[in-house]
């Protein structure tokens, strides 16, 4: 009965240590995001291009079937 006890006060005492770590954290503000400025606009469009590029020639490759399909 004794260790049960123990366990428990353990348990007890992990908990009131989690609860009042996330009492905490939930008190300090967020930071601020950092960003100075935006990344360009022609780099956003050449990431599409290329994806779209890969897509399309992908999509155009002849499959390899024998004539047994």
């Amino acid at each position: 009965m004794l260790s049960m006890n123990r366990w428990r006060g353990w348990v007890s005492a992990a908990l009131v240590a989690l609860i009042s770590a996330v009492a905490h954290a939930q008190s300090t503000p967020a930071p601020q995001p950092s960003l100075s400025k935006a990344p360009p606009v022609w780099l956003g469009l050449l990431v599409m291009f290329l994806l779209l590029a890969m897509v399309v020639s992908v999509s155009l490759m002849p499959s390899k079937r024998g004539h047994q399909d």
